[in-house]
């Protein structure tokens, strides 16, 4: 087509105009290359000059590389096991007794599966799991160990059925407790009082050598090895200059909480609802800052032993009286001066050893202090008392329950007499879950002396 002068305009206009365009991408792209530059520059200087703290991390996590536990899988599994639940009602149409007999049974089975695992242990720790006796490794287990393994494996199918009601009874019973201190939303219990009975993660809690508390903790899978705790728990005292000590728990506040079953009816008790303490007091300031401090973290362990102890014992009560009666007989017998008291005190030698162990560290002598645990630990060990490690991180752990042996903080005492002038867990619990320093608990105590004495 032959060109005229008007479009011969339009083109020069339009080519005009895309050299201009071309002229702003090369310049866009030149401003964003040297933007994309001044980052990577900044990136690379500020990886260059990692904080210490974040070192510090980054060296912690990498030695339990490989034994992290997965909580967001965790809770996908077990929440959507709780809803199923719901609706097929696992305990409905059992009378009270009923639900007891149930209870009783299933924990019943667990301490038989425990002891069961026990004997199978033995068996091939000794050497008498294989045919060719001894130190050989063929594999071919003995008639009794397979008698024993079979025994265990019917308990569990037994168990796995009954696990469903065992906790829907349980969860009722906790709830029903605490309706009736009217800790309630819309007439029930909340959060609804929802736990597993599964073997909760371990617990890693790391300490400075220098001074007991807790400066790092991780949760690892169940069942670390104890070579391999050992391992850890090394590398990170010679690598780091920390002192660190990886436990097993008994209960967990995730949501749903884990409370392990091969253990006593009263303690199951009282931990399903220290469990639920720890989820009610993640709604207010007390728990949303567990781990802000370590008094905090004190505060909080400490309010949900004296409210898990009380609901627990109420539950049994009211749903065990036997078991109930058995407690109070044997407590009251001690107190008669009728049962001898034990011959070593467990609770006494080990709030001994702490006050000691806090001495010799406001000295700054640390490695007296170390060389005291390791002796004190042989003690408990002689005296029945298996403790594999004894040492800051230990205490760092042990401590945070302030009405336990291992603790020292005033804090334990001081939540024991708030209690004791509250007139019920709810006004207890509405009264310290605004904590957020361990000052506001001394306000508060003396709130309610001030009650007390009016």
């Amino acid at each position: 087509m032959q060109s005229t002068p008007e479009l011969a305009i339009g083109e020069m206009r339009s080519e005009v105009s895309r050299g201009s365009r071309r002229g702003w991408r090369v310049r866009l792209r030149q401003i964003t290359g040297l933007t994309a530059a001044v980052v990577v520059a900044l990136t690379l200087l500020g990886s260059a000059n990692v904080d210490s703290f974040t070192q510090l991390r980054y060296s912690l996590d990498a030695k339990v590389d490989g034994w992290m536990w997965d909580l967001i899988a965790w809770e996908f599994t077990a929440v959507g096991r709780k809803v199923s639940e719901q609706f097929h009602q696992p305990a409905a149409g059992l009378t009270s007794t009923d639900q007891a007999t149930l209870v009783q049974r299933y924990l019943a089975r667990a301490e038989e599966i425990g002891a069961l695992e026990a004997q199978v242990e033995r068996i091939y720790s000794e050497g008498a799991g294989s045919e060719t006796g001894a130190g050989e490794t063929d594999g071919a287990a003995t008639a009794e160990s397979i008698s024993l393994q079979q025994q265990i494996d019917a308990r569990r199918t037994e168990q796995d059925a009954a696990r469903p009601a065992a906790e829907a009874i349980l969860e009722g019973q906790v709830g029903a407790a605490l309706v009736e201190e009217g800790i309630t939303w819309f007439g029930n219990a909340f959060p609804p009082v929802w736990f597993t009975f599964s073997e909760p993660p371990m617990k890693m809690v790391v300490s400075p050598r220098a001074r007991i508390t807790s400066a790092h903790y991780a949760m690892l899978q169940p069942g670390v090895p104890v070579a391999e705790r050992e391992r850890i728990e090394q590398a990170i005292r010679q690598e780091d200059d920390l002192s660190a000590y990886i436990t097993n728990i008994g209960g967990l506040g995730a949501y749903p909480t884990l409370v392990i079953d091969r253990a006593p009816l009263a303690w199951v008790l009282s931990t399903v609802a220290h469990e639920w303490v720890h989820n009610y007091l993640t709604l207010f300031p007390l728990g949303f800052n567990y781990s802000t401090t370590s008094d905090l973290t004190i505060l909080n362990e400490t309010v949900a032993d004296i409210v898990g102890d009380e609901i627990g014992e109420r539950v049994l009560e009211l749903h065990y009286p036997e078991f109930a009666q058995s407690l109070a007989a044997r407590a009251a017998a001690v107190d008669a001066g009728e049962t001898a008291p034990p011959a070593f005190d467990f609770r006494k030698e080990m709030r001994h050893t702490r006050e000691v162990v806090d001495q010799f560290l406001a000295l700054g002598r640390v490695e007296d202090a170390e060389e005291y645990m390791e002796i004190r630990r042989l003690l408990f060990v002689e005296n029945g008392y298996a403790i594999r490690t004894l040492n800051q991180a230990y205490f760092a752990f042990h401590g945070s329950y302030g009405t336990g042996a291992a603790a020292t903080s005033p804090i334990g005492p001081k939540l024991e007499e708030l209690r004791s002038l509250t007139p019920d867990v709810r006004t207890f619990l509405e009264t310290v879950r605004s904590f957020t320093m361990p000052e506001d608990l001394d306000k508060a105590l003396e709130q309610w002396r001030q009650v007390a004495t009016s």
